[in-house]
C-alpha cells in the first residue's frame, strides 16, 4: 500500500472523516486532501509537513504513515481525560460534571451508576418517547427523595454534597 492509499485508509476508515472535515483539521482545504489521495499533490514539497501535521494531530505513526510498519498509532505515555473528553466535543460545563462525579466517594458514585443504569437506561427504544430534560430531572429527583428516606441520608446537603449522612 502506498503513502497516499494509506493517508485514504486513515480518514476513511479509521477516523471517519469526509476529505472536508479532515481539512478543516489540518487547517488545508478539501481539495488539498483529494489532491493527496490522488496522489495528485501540486506542490510535493508541502507533503513532508502536512504529513507531520496529520501524524501529530490524529496521534498516527510516523513509521506507519510512511512505510506502513505496524501499528498505526502511537500510544501516548499518559491519558489525559480533559484531553479525552475535549477531542469528543465535550463543554467546560461537561467537564465540570466529569470532574465533580470522581470527587464524590465511591459508594455515592456507585448509587449514581445504579440510578442512571435503572431509571434513565430502562426505557427501551421504540417503545415510547424519549423523555425530555424535565422528566428525567423529576424521575431523578424523585428517586434520590426515597433513597434518602430509605437510607436516612439527605439526598443534597446545604453544601451541595449528594448522599452525605446527617448528622445528628
Amino acid at each position: 500500500m502506498e503513502l497516499y492509499e494509506r493517508i485514504r485508509e486513515l480518514r476513511k476508515n479509521y477516523l471517519h472523516l469526509s476529505q472536508t472535515e479532515f481539512g478543516d483539521k489540518l487547517g488545508v482545504s478539501r481539495s488539498v486532501i483529494k489532491n493527496i489521495e490522488l496522489n495528485a499533490l501540486a506542490k510535493p514539497d508541502q507533503k513532508l509537513s502536512l504529513l507531520k501535521l496529520i501524524c501529530k494531530e490524529f496521534s498516527v505513526s510516523e513509521e506507519w504513515l510512511m512505510n506502513g510498519t505496524e501499528p498505526m498509532f502511537v500510544e501516548p505515555d499518559t491519558f489525559s481525560l480533559d484531553d479525552f473528553a475535549k477531542s469528543h466535543g465535550a463543554t467546560d460545563f461537561e467537564l465540570e460534571i466529569i470532574k465533580a462525579y470522581f470527587e464524590l466517594d465511591s459508594s455515592t458514585r456507585k448509587t449514581l451508576v445504579n440510578h442512571f443504569r435503572n431509571h434513565l437506561l430502562s426505557a427501551s427504544p421504540g417503545n415510547q418517547e424519549e423523555p425530555t430534560t424535565e422528566e428525567l430531572e423529576a424521575e431523578y429527583k424523585k428517586s434520590r427523595l426515597n433513597s434518602a428516606q430509605k437510607t436516612g441520608s439527605s439526598a443534597l446537603n446545604t453544601t451541595g454534597e449528594i448522599g452525605k449522612e446527617k448528622q445528628a
